[in-house]
């Protein structure tokens, strides 16, 4: 479905005189409980424009998480469609509107005579929380203005611009994916429900549209790197980074791989209009960092690396992060004494606040912040806040748990309990119930006791490693099972792969599937959609899936212009180099190297 600005307007005009009609208003909250969609764009314009807040009810998290956000948002209405009403358990009370039912043909497509303040509330998202339940975070109009505002002064969007949205919508960096495209003219392309876990279908539109402007978190952008050809993502100019730290390794094949593009890294909070501080990759020479920095404020934020007596830290001293000015959230949604706890008074200016980032990080000699990982038990896991006391006030709330720890190790979740008759099966069915799949562990133990330090605390590093358990093996019997468990090995770092043993059982998940499935295609030559990963269970039934899948024909051949320089590989790169220093050698070996910074006297 295509619409003009013209549509577009006079359908989110339609839609929010009749919001308007239900009683809506600048104190209310309206959710929105749909797949990615038009009417998804549609419905957050409208909210927008009828002067209330929009609340994400993500249609993939699980009905126990989606009941706490109906509940605790204490919303007005409901806005979904045929694609998920069925499945969404809205409280009684709850006014459901379904948005393919609606007739709005009587509405006038007239914008509404509706007052916005700038400090009203324009969204109010859900994190992860450690109590147990996510906790709500409020965000003005005012602080998303600012920021998208700077968006566009720093990275001149154009009519000639085309941004991908592929974020879910239960994540903030959706809010600049949706609205800074249409507020400068330029087009906005909505991928379809699921395409962002997909990098051969995103390179697949990224060609077919011209997408010019898209976001990755670093391990998807990992993943999208996997793509043997990226020649079709030529019309991308930029690329932007945030969600968790991005390493330099990373930063420096996309811009080898994508040279058209520029590459940007943001770093910011939920609790903060979407970002607060912005770097252009590839400005850094310093090649000793192995992350890339997170840069410098952006405009009207204030950033301060504090000790715990709120007093600045030195240059390249480490210190928590507080964050001051116009791009901070209002607090948490009906938590007052949350709100107080993270938002603290400013030091620095009479009536201002600071809000408490938990992150650490430290100044750079020039200006640039370097952000160094948590103080606290939050973690970022593939560009997704995850409070890992939620997962454990779950598990403490299970039969026979009397106790429970999760860690992250290795890219995983790892969970322990400590109690009696514990079943791992219904205990992992149990979490996928009440939290998305992201945060349920990929391995859960039982414990007789944790494990303590001298001073009787618990201690993390002592805690064993998960048992890759493949019991009942049974052993690959087809060439295309052999490949498949070899395969698996190397992806899940397993010493042993059975017929019946499951992908995500093992330890895997979506971006390792991504992996994987790009190694089917290099090995068996046949292109595996990645849904069918989740679909097929086992080993022997994603071997049965490859062998219905006719094999890849050859990619047809490349005519070049003999009269044209092809870009050269790595490889012949490092060959030119070497034959300057040893011009008779035949050597093609390079066993070390040295980064020199400064001037260099040849």
């Amino acid at each position: 479905e295509r619409l003009s600005y013209a549509d577009l307007d006079a359908r989110a005009n339609r839609l929010a005189h009749y919001l308007i009609g239900q009683g809506v208003d600048r104190n209310s909250l309206v959710g929105v409980a749909t797949e990615r969609s038009v009417a998804l764009v549609v419905a957050l314009y409208a909210i927008q424009k009828a002067g209330a807040a929009y609340v994400p009810v993500d249609p993939d998290h699980p009905r126990a998480r989606q009941q706490q956000v109906l509940t605790d948002a204490g919303m007005d209405l409901l806005l979904t469609h045929d694609a998920v009403i069925e499945s969404l358990p809205a409280p009684a009370g709850l006014s459901v509107i379904n948005l393919d039912q609606l007739d709005l043909a009587d509405q006038p497509a007239s914008i509404p005579d509706v007052g916005i303040h700038p400090e009203q509330r324009a969204y109010v998202i859900y994190t992860s929380g450690s109590t147990g339940k996510p906790k709500g975070v409020a965000n003005t109009h005012a602080a998303l203005f600012n920021r998208l505002k700077w968006m566009q002064a720093a990275y001149e969007l154009g009519e000639d611009d085309t941004v991908l949205q592929k974020t879910p919508y239960s994540f903030d960096v959706s809010v600049w994916e949706f609205f800074w495209p249409l507020m400068v003219g330029a087009r906005l392309v909505v991928a379809q429900p699921g395409d962002h876990r997909d990098p051969a279908r995103l390179v697949d539109q990224i060609q077919r549209e011209s997408v010019t402007t898209v976001h990755f978190v670093p391990s998807m952008l990992s993943a999208f790197m996997t793509q043997d050809d990226l020649t079709g993502c030529d019309t991308l100019r930029r690329v932007i980074c945030s969600g968790e730290a991005l390493p330099k390794d990373l930063q420096d094949e996309t811009l080898r791989r994508l040279p058209r593009a520029t590459l940007y890294n943001l770093y910011g909070p939920t609790e903060a209009a979407i970002d607060v501080t912005h770097w252009t990759c590839g400005q850094d020479d310093r090649s000793t960092r192995t992350t890339v920095p997170i840069g410098r404020p952006i405009a009207n934020l204030q950033i301060h690396v504090l000790d715990d007596r709120l007093n600045p830290q030195p240059v390249g001293v480490p210190g928590e992060l507080y964050i001051g000015g116009a791009g901070l959230a209002q607090g948490y949604h009906g938590q007052p004494d949350l709100t107080a706890e993270r938002f603290v008074p400013s030091p620095f200016a009479n009536g201002e606040r600071l809000y408490r980032s938990g992150d650490l990080a430290r100044w750079c000699r020039d200006g640039t912040l370097e952000y160094l990982g948590r103080l606290d038990h939050q973690i970022k896991l593939r560009g997704l806040r995850i409070e890992l006391g939620e997962i454990e006030a779950v598990l403490r709330e299970s039969a026979g748990v009397m106790d429970a720890v999760v860690i992250a190790r290795n890219d995983q979740l790892i969970g322990y309990v400590q109690g009696t008759g514990i079943e791992t099966d219904a205990l992992k069915a149990s979490l996928k119930n009440h939290l998305p799949d992201y945060m349920v562990p990929a391995h859960l133990m039982v414990l007789e006791r944790f494990p303590l330090s001298a001073n009787g605390k618990l201690n993390r590093k002592a805690l064993p490693a998960p048992e890759m358990d493949t019991v009942g093996y049974e052993a690959p019997q087809t060439d295309i099972e052999q490949t498949l468990s070899r395969l698996w090995q190397e992806v899940l770092g397993v010493e042993r792969v059975g017929r019946q043993d499951n992908f995500f059982a093992l330890g895997g998940h979506s971006l390792l599937g991504v992996t994987l499935v790009h190694r089917i295609r290099k090995a068996l030559h046949r292109t595996l959609p990645l849904s069918v990963l989740f679909e097929s269970g086992s080993l022997a039934g994603l071997a049965d899936v490859l062998q219905s899948i006719p094999a890849d024909e050859a990619p047809p051949l490349r005519v070049h212009d003999r009269g044209q320089l092809a870009p050269q590989s790595f490889a012949q790169q490092r060959l030119w180099f070497l034959a300057q220093l040893e011009p008779e050698s035949s050597a093609y070996h390079l066993p070390g190297g040295l980064d020199l910074q400064g001037r260099l006297n040849e």
